[in-house]
């Protein structure tokens, strides 16, 4: 495994726990993804993963796939 980096990304559409939790378990099932936080409250999405297994375009893609929209906070 390479070394991990961390994302933010902003995760909109959620209204509830669970719909956090959906991000969460999807994004977490995701190979090379380490770690995942979602709070609907901000839409904040925090991800820690390893770059070389992959990327910020597929998680914003598979959080878009589940009913939600993402983008990358700088």
């Amino acid at each position: 495994m390479g070394a991990l980096v961390e994302a933010r990304l902003k995760t909109t559409g959620m209204h509830c726990r669970s719909c956090s939790m959906l991000v969460d378990m999807t994004l977490g099932d995701l190979d090379g993804v380490e770690d995942v936080t979602t709070d609907h409250v901000t839409g904040s999405t925090y991800v820690r993963f390893d770059p070389d297994r992959i990327g910020v375009e597929r998680m914003i893609a598979e959080i878009r796939a589940v009913g939600y929209d993402a983008e990358e906070q700088r």
